[in-house]
């Protein structure tokens, strides 16, 4: 089968522990694209955090941003494709969320975050310390982060709640669970919201669409649980050595781990095979 697009998880993934992206991956995305091979990078991240690694990247041009919810054509600075959380459930889930314990709360809206400064100061309280520099770096700072989400002349592609204690997150996730929107997990003490029917499998349908490929041509590469669904819509399923066990049984073959050249390792071996 010859695959056109290959579609890159983020953070575990194009990422190493460090938050970098390791040169051989680099290099590898720079022959695809020679080859004429369509790059994407699928994160949950809103297109401001992804845009920052742009310079680095020159040889990705596509980004499916907010767990499929947004795809960003980084060329152009322009949005493709968006879909929004309905805004009674975003005021209902904040309402179950601030009832079962302390979090940092990061709206998306168009291509941005917007944070409240006091909880960005608890990032790593919230296990996200790891995305502090980044917040600060993209984050739009709003006085109060909970109205503004409840605002309902404000669009939002994705909600992420970043919960002090997992306990709590479980606790918010099964009263939420079936309710109007994707639910995963994140970190260690996350969870990510997008529209119902919205996730990186239905992004990456949507961009091999949007270029005429067919869905069994492209590869999908990832690690955690929000990269279970495009494991299993790929046309090839892609694990990363570090990848939980339920990303592992999704996909259809297995690489290397984000510290020791996985993403190029997938390049290389089915991409330009």
């Amino acid at each position: 089968m010859a695959y056109e697009i290959i579609a890159l998880d983020m953070d575990g993934t194009l990422l190493d522990s460090e938050k970098r992206v390791l040169p051989s991956s680099v290099a590898a995305i720079e022959r695809a694209a020679a080859a004429g091979k369509t790059v994407a990078i699928c994160s949950g991240r809103c297109p401001a955090m992804v845009t920052k690694y742009r310079d680095e990247l020159p040889g990705v041009r596509y980004a499916i941003c907010c767990a499929g919810s947004v795809i960003y054509d980084m060329e152009h600075e322009r949005v493709v494709a968006e879909t929004d959380l309905d805004s009674a459930f975003i005021a209902h889930a904040l309402d179950v969320a601030e009832q079962e314990g302390p979090f940092l709360l990061e709206v998306t809206s168009g291509t941005g975050i917007f944070m409240q400064a006091d909880e960005m100061a608890r990032a790593a309280l919230c296990g996200v310390g790891a995305y502090a520099s980044l917040y600060h770096e993209t984050a739009t700072i709003v006085e109060d982060a909970h109205a503004f989400a409840r605002r309902t002349d404000v669009p939002q592609s994705k909600l992420n709640i970043h919960f002090e204690d997992v306990s709590a997150r479980d606790r918010c996730r099964e009263r939420l669970e079936g309710k109007d929107a994707v639910i995963t997990n994140a970190e260690a003490s996350s969870m990510e919201f997008s529209a119902p029917g919205v996730d990186k499998g239905t992004g990456l349908v949507r961009l091999a669409e949007l270029l005429g490929v067919d869905e069994a041509a492209t590869i999908a590469v990832g690690d955690a649980e929000n990269d279970l669904a495009m494991l299993r819509s790929a046309g090839l399923g892609v694990a990363m050595g570090n990848a939980i066990p339920t990303a592992v049984e999704a996909a259809d073959v297995q690489v290397s781990d984000n510290d020791h050249d996985g993403v190029a390792e997938a390049i290389e071996r089915y991409l330009l095979a």
